[in-house]
């Protein structure tokens, strides 16, 4: 096809992007420099995992990727994992808040951050919309509302569309993986566990999903036949391909993700360690530390039962999903075996009536 090389080397520099990553770079430096000037030192790979992130969304938004959203339906999906996925989790382990802050100017600073921090109502309503399970329900809703197949044929034919799209799901991924790797342990960050859980929810939300686009038999997404599909890919392969990468690679990011969880979580309890012989009798907090093994079990209790259940009911998850990607699998096949026999039927009944015209004239 001619229009494929356009597609393949087509690099798109439009301002809407590169404006807002050459700001927040720039005011990322900013603050780099004023904390070094502090005598602030900051761990190399947080630097790197910053600029990776940035760097991922230009990417998915500006390479020949973004021309080939339009023409294949898995090209769309790993534009989303990068988006929704790859680069939130970058910036999010970049824990950049603090240079973003240090580098605004300080009038901005002041006359408008300052006035945020300090109003109870959007404070109220951030607070709401980074609640554990709001963040992870949008989270979610940002995959599967825009799998829809008229919003997703919808978003293809129309460019506002289209941005809404990549908008809603760069904000919830941000807002999710912030939530996720959050450096401040409970109560002024999410306890471990509830992350854990968290990351457990979007990962049966997707497996569930990327099951069904890989194992059904309809076409869902037909205005990628309108545009042209690239590379000769028939439409069925192209939507199972797509529901793979929804299914497998991004499940693999969330398994990535949790164990990094729990790497923090022990980090978490080794510095609460490191700090107890610094506890006195009339510090009430050593009072959650007890020194007998019998009150040390009784207060590891609760803990170890909800551990136990949710080790169980991921367990249960897993195999319903597998379950049900097992059922899924076959029903497709009885039917694609179904639609054979018929074609099969059709064409001979089709050919005995051509044969039976053919007598009749020979007649």
């Amino acid at each position: 096809m001619p229009a494929e090389p356009a597609v393949w080397y087509f690099w798109t520099f439009e301002p809407d992007v590169l404006l807002p990553s050459f700001l927040i770079c720039a005011i990322y430096g900013s603050g780099l420099f004023r904390r070094r000037a502090f005598g602030s030192q900051l761990q190399i790979w947080r630097h790197i995992s910053f600029v990776t992130g940035i760097a991922l969304i230009n990417l998915s938004l500006a390479s020949p990727l973004d021309g080939l959203t339009d023409h294949l339906f898995w090209a769309h999906q790993i534009q989303h994992v990068l988006l929704r996925m790859a680069a939130p989790m970058l910036l999010a382990l970049s824990m950049p808040q603090a240079l973003l802050i240090s580098g605004l100017p300080r009038s901005l600073r002041g006359s408008a951050l300052a006035p945020f921090l300090a109003n109870n109502a959007l404070r109220g309503v951030f607070s709401t919309l980074t609640n554990a399970w709001v963040v992870t329900g949008l989270f979610i809703a940002s995959l599967y509302i825009w799998q829809i197949p008229s919003l997703h044929d919808a978003a293809l034919r129309n460019e506002g569309i289209h941005y809404a799209m990549h908008v809603t799901m760069l904000a919830t991924g941000l807002l999710f993986w912030w939530r996720i790797f959050d450096m401040r342990p409970s109560p002024g960050g999410l306890g471990y566990g509830v992350r854990l859980m968290m990351l457990w929810i979007a990962t049966l939300s997707q497996i569930g999903l990327g099951a069904y686009l890989t194992l059904k038999t309809e076409l869902l997404y037909p205005a990628y036949d309108i545009a042209g599909r690239l590379f000769g890919i028939t439409p069925l392969t192209d939507e199972a391909t797509g529901g793979f990468i929804i299914w497998v690679p991004s499940a693999m990011m969330f398994l990535l993700a949790a164990i990094l969880v729990i790497h923090m979580w022990g980090k978490q309890e080794d510095r609460v360690r490191a700090a107890r012989p610094k506890w006195s009798a009339a510090n009430s907090d050593a009072l959650r530390y007890p020194v007998t093994g019998a009150a040390l079990i009784e207060l590891a209790r609760p803990k170890n039962r909800k551990l136990a259940v949710g080790v169980a009911a991921f367990s249960l998850a897993v195999f319903s999903m597998t379950i049900f990607a097992g059922v899924l699998n076959h029903l497709n096949t009885v039917e694609r075996y179904r639609g054979a026999l018929m074609s099969q039927a059709l064409g001979g009944h089709l050919a005995a009536g051509s044969g039976r015209t053919v007598r009749t004239q020979t007649r």
